[in-house]
């Protein structure tokens, strides 16, 4: 890093986020590492959102977008404005806990090769129909990896999106991803990122990610596997991305199958096979 305390830019994007966004924003006030600044992007909202970011003060830097954007779009928009050395994403509905960055950081001090580091993420449920639910941590302790994570990640994204911190040197080296992606930006940017360096890791919970009837939602699962199969073959002929197509056509399948497609169901995995990983999952979700 170039000074002792880097300046770490951290990016809300908003539509119609008024709901849980203070929460969010006072999750990065109560920060214990203090050099940061906040890039709100307001993709055009409509609610209380835009009052709720004014409402504090000069370190968050407000950008509205004079429509709605997709959210690639808009992500992107917003990297464009960061000021500092780490970046990273915290949406309107997560949660950081106090000690997240200045844990990163100290990471990042001790090996500035990382492209950028993740970790342990509490996902939890706001509305009262799925309060009984238990918590869950993801990943799972056998996917927390870290170093070469290649291999693995492009089988499947473990990777908690509001516990990563970016190296934004290494990040401008890397193509920019689809402004018309709407679910995959995260994935993509994992990516690419773990292809050319390292990834290092966070061993504890550090952020919380929650879960309420709007991401409930089972209406984008197709779109979303679909942005994935388009992200891994670009890989080609990469042969870790040949061979973990057959996992994502298993993922296409199963979007499938809730969205209550299932023609497209039988289809796809008729055409590009998976059975066995199919099964393996069924069973894997049922137990």
């Amino acid at each position: 890093m170039k000074n002792k305390d880097p300046l770490v830019s951290i990016i809300i994007n908003c539509h119609n986020g008024e709901k849980y966004l203070r929460q969010a924003i006072d999750s990065i006030y109560s920060q214990t590492y203090t050099n940061w600044e906040i890039i709100f992007w307001d993709n055009a909202s409509t609610d209380t959102s835009p009052m709720i970011a004014k409402s504090y003060d000069k370190k968050i830097k407000y950008f509205c977008s004079q429509k709605k954007y997709s959210l690639g779009y808009s992500r992107l928009q917003a990297v464009k404005k960061i000021n500092g050395d780490l970046f990273s994403f915290l949406d309107c509905d997560d949660l950081w806990f106090k000690d997240k960055l200045k844990k990163q950081v100290q990471i990042f001090r001790s090996n500035t090769s990382l492209a950028f580091v993740y970790g342990l993420t509490e996902i939890f449920y706001d509305d009262d129909k799925n309060n009984k639910i238990k918590m869950n941590i993801i990943p799972e302790k056998n996917k927390l990896v870290e170093g070469d994570i290649f291999d693995k990640l492009i089988i499947e994204d473990f990777i908690p999106f509001p516990s990563v911190l970016i190296n934004k040197s290494k990040f401008d080296e890397c193509i920019k991803f689809p402004k018309e992606f709407n679910h995959s930006v995260d994935y993509w940017i994992f990516l690419h990122l773990a292809y050319k360096y390292k990834v290092g890791v966070i061993k504890e919970v550090c952020c919380k990610y929650r879960i309420h009837e709007e991401n409930l939602s089972k209406s984008q699962l197709v779109r979303c596997a679909l942005e994935n199969i388009t992200l891994v073959k670009s890989f080609l002929p990469d042969i870790r991305a040949k061979n973990s197509l057959k996992y994502h056509y298993v993922t296409l399948t199963i979007a499938y199958f809730k969205e209550k497609k299932f023609i497209d169901a039988f289809f796809t995995i008729l055409k590009y096979g998976g059975w066995n990983k199919l099964i393996v999952r069924i069973i894997k979700k049922a137990f």
